[in-house]
């Protein structure tokens, strides 16, 4: 089997759907920021574990949640909210993963950017991305724009996994990717 790791922070919105998604695995843990919104009660309502810490940085924050949750299986599906694997990929990883030689770290995957219903083929200059790992041999790098790094060997996986990034409309999304030139220029700044 499997665990789950979701990040959330106010994704009353996203978490239904992406604990839909993940409903085969039974060891599934939501690491909040702190949220203000119906989150924490969601994911607790869904039988999903809960941790909270406050945000520092991406990287820092989500290191301290492959350090400190307690997961049931050696391998984990890292995930935002606004994310879903597809039965496809969710079947795929059950039957590679236990199957996996000891030198396998991780596997990527590629993502599927979606706006609305309709996927965003040529929207990503990278579109893979490692999201099953053994969580002791992964560690994330860079506090913006995060980079996961496995201490072992990496493979690929066939099957997808969708991204919603405009769940809650184009305005939050610019929002959203707005803040990122300006953390990266303090981080600098700081440096």
């Amino acid at each position: 089997m499997i665990s789950v790791l979701i990040l959330t922070r106010n994704e009353q919105q996203d978490l239904p759907g992406c604990l839909e998604s993940v409903a085969w695995s039974d060891d599934v843990h939501v690491f909040d920021s702190l949220s203000t919104d119906d989150t924490v009660r969601m994911a607790e309502a869904a039988g999903a574990h809960m941790t909270q810490r406050a945000f520092d940085d991406y990287a820092t924050h989500r290191n301290a949640a492959l350090s400190t949750v307690r997961f049931k299986y050696p391998w984990v599906l890292l995930l935002d909210a606004d994310e879903r694997p597809t039965a496809e990929l969710s079947r795929e990883m059950q039957q590679v993963a236990p199957a996996a030689p000891p030198e396998v770290s991780g596997f990527s995957v590629r993502r599927r950017d979606f706006l609305f219903d309709t996927w965003l083929k040529h929207a990503q200059i990278s579109p893979f991305y490692i999201r099953l790992v053994r969580p002791e041999r992964a560690r994330y790098t860079r506090a913006i724009n995060e980079v996961l790094e496995v201490e072992g060997g990496l493979r690929r996986l066939d099957h997808p996994l969708d991204h919603f990034p405009f769940s809650k409309g184009i305005a939050h999304w610019i929002q959203k990717h707005n803040v990122y030139p300006t953390m990266e220029a303090e981080l600098i700044r700081s440096e």
